[in-house]
């Protein structure tokens, strides 16, 4: 993504009023229903480029300029292309649905920990080289895998759902997806031993354990779900600048925190919607609502668009990244 574009989704000065859709459906019938939040499938400041974007032989989705299969997005075209057909029956939906589901199925490493879906290209701010593993996809993946199985029971997809959780059971030092300490454990989108803690990524990983956890109860699965609840609850105060939220506990060289761009606070307040209804927990709405305050203040907006100004040398320099001396 170009500096520009990156730039625009900091502040898109137009858009301030947009609001991220948001479902509890799942809710009383986990792993079957529309998923817990949408995505915007253009290419507008809010989208993921769905539209448009190619896609191989089988209907798979490919990203970036190396037409890369990319895991978390496959996984995010999925669950849209579920909602959709969910609520129209579009049969071409349900086709890219579960061509998506297929790939995910098949994909799966099978050696060492199993059920881990590998990204074959890097992703260097957060000092990940090709190979690197995400609970966010692990996650996602399982949401995709749980409704392909209500779809199709026989096609395989229950037992990959249950493959993708594996990697839930470890620590990332022993090739699992989890960060964790003596209290604490959190989710990681980028798990390696950085461990960036990107809030939304975490969410989204634990939807998906706790869905398959509804189907399957598994001891071990709640108990993981009860740890990073309890996590997020205890470290939502780290993520809050007062102003605004964060989009992960990374900072620059310089110490500047890294700030969520307007699409992904709006994820925030979205998560924190939908956390606060499946665990019953009013700490989750109080921090959606105060989130929700932040974005409709002129004073927040004003200083996004200043702090967003005022961090182009680092980024233009790559002191934002971990090879250029961000750290958590």
């Amino acid at each position: 993504m170009s500096l520009l574009r990156r730039v625009a989704l900091g502040f898109p000065v137009s858009s301030w009023s947009h609001q991220r859709p948001w479902c509890v459906d799942s809710l009383t019938e986990p792993g079957a229903r529309r998923y817990f939040v949408e995505w915007n499938p253009d290419s507008s400041v809010y989208g993921e480029d769905f539209d448009g974007a190619p896609k191989d032989a089988d209907l798979v989705l490919l990203s970036g300029p190396q037409r890369h299969y990319h895991p978390i997005r496959i996984a995010q075209f999925a669950l849209h292309r579920f909602g959709i057909w969910c609520t129209a029956r579009d049969p071409a939906a349900r086709t890219d649905f579960l061509a998506q589901a297929d790939w995910l199925r098949d994909h799966q490493r099978r050696e060492g920990l199993p059920g881990l879906y590998v990204f074959d290209f890097p992703w260097s701010k957060y000092g990940a080289p090709a190979g690197w593993t995400s609970a966010m996809a692990q996650g996602e993946a399982i949401s995709v895998l749980l409704r392909a199985h209500r779809i199709e029971p026989n096609a395989g997809y229950a037992g990959a759902a249950m493959r993708a959780s594996q990697p839930f059971t470890a620590g990332i030092d022993r090739g699992g997806v989890v960060w964790e300490s003596a209290d604490d454990i959190f989710f990681e989108e980028i798990a390696n031993r950085h461990a960036p803690h990107v809030l939304n990524g975490c969410i989204f990983a634990l939807w998906g354990l706790w869905e398959l956890w509804k189907v399957n109860p598994e001891p071990w699965m709640q108990a993981r779900i009860e740890r990073c609840v309890a996590t997020l609850r205890a470290w939502l105060p780290r993520f809050d600048t007062g102003w605004w939220s964060l989009y992960s506990l990374l900072r620059s060289a310089s110490g500047r925190p890294h700030l969520a761009t307007l699409k992904y606070h709006q994820f925030h307040i979205a998560q924190m919607r939908v956390l606060a209804k499946m665990f019953d927990e009013p700490r989750f709405a109080a921090v959606a609502d105060r989130w929700t305050d932040y974005a409709r203040e002129r004073g927040s907006r004003s200083r996004l668009v200043r702090t967003t100004l005022r961090s182009l040398p680092e980024r233009l320099s790559g002191r934002d990244t971990v090879l250029g001396g961000a750290h958590t």
